[in-house]
């Protein structure tokens, strides 16, 4: 490993082998970084994404470390073991398919050492990949993920694109990496709660592709509500799984102001209430 590296960067993967590659292409190839180090830790995959792990070891043995999480299947669990393997000062975590602009490195190490942030949410621009440019694709692009919008209303940032201080671990701990989904909801409202600083980092962006399949989707509203049972259940941040709130129609003026493109509103807006839907029913399922 780098003799100090000063940052550390998590990188959860779990079956995503092509993304992996993109996201660590792009870390690597930045000019005139701080020290750093890259932590890959494989959830168990299945497919050849172990075989890119070793592949990027070997061709940046000095700064790119594979690790394995195969006790428990969560990406917070695998988050805590890249936690456990880290020498930096400063962690940043971003997903096995994202993709980073070739100063993103060394634009958040400044963030950290020109003003006294503690926990900093990155901006997150969607993309549809090539040859996926579907309804369920340019809706994702709508909706996005407001990064902003939650450290102000919710204490918190999506683990896609989160960096933070050491210290903030060692007063509040790791992951809870028991939840499928909401974890980074759990782990923020810790941080707040213990008065560390919050911010969001505007200029500072990922991109992160767009779900283009409804099965995806799917699947993605279905964790929501599997997770925000358990937020419910163990940690009191989510309403009763049989609460007539979960199955009221979204807020139209939320939509409208989340809403990123040209895309008929009235179509997002139905979208977005059935996937409520299935969060609900899948949050009232674990309750049984």
């Amino acid at each position: 490993m780098p003799s100090s590296p000063v940052l550390s960067i998590i990188v959860p993967v779990y079956n995503d082998p092509d993304g992996l590659r993109q996201t660590l292409s792009s870390l690597v190839d930045q000019p005139n970084t701080p020290e750093f180090e890259i932590i890959v830790v494989d959830n168990n995959s299945t497919d050849e994404t172990p075989q890119v792990i070793r592949e990027f070891e070997r061709r940046y043995s000095d700064i790119i470390f594979g690790f394995s999480e195969t006790d428990i299947q969560s990406s917070y669990a695998a988050r805590n073991t890249g936690i456990k393997q880290a020498s930096g000062e400063i962690l940043a975590f971003i997903d096995a398919d994202v993709i980073v602009g070739d100063t993103w490195i060394t634009d958040v190490w400044h963030q950290f050492q020109e003003s006294n942030v503690d926990y900093l949410g990155c901006n997150v621009e969607m993309y549809i990949p090539n040859g996926n440019d579907t309804f369920w694709a340019r809706y994702d692009c709508s909706m996005g993920l407001p990064v902003r919008h939650y450290i102000r209303t919710k204490q918190f940032a999506p683990t896609c694109a989160l960096a933070l201080r050491r210290s903030v671990l060692d007063e509040v701990g790791c992951f809870d990496e028991e939840l499928v989904s909401g974890g980074d909801k759990e782990f923020g409202h810790r941080v707040s709660t213990a008065g560390f600083k919050l911010e969001f980092a505007p200029k500072i962006t990922v991109q992160h592709p767009a779900r283009s399949t409804f099965k995806s989707h799917i699947g993605k509203a279905i964790r929501i509500g599997e997770g925000q049972f358990r937020l419910w259940k163990e940690h009191d941040l989510a309403s009763h799984p049989f609460s007539p709130i979960r199955i009221l129609p979204p807020s139209p003026s939320r939509v409208r102001e989340r809403k990123r493109n040209k895309q008929n509103f009235a179509a997002t807006y139905a979208t977005a209430y059935l996937f409520k839907v299935i969060q609900a029913i899948s949050a009232a399922s674990e309750a049984f």
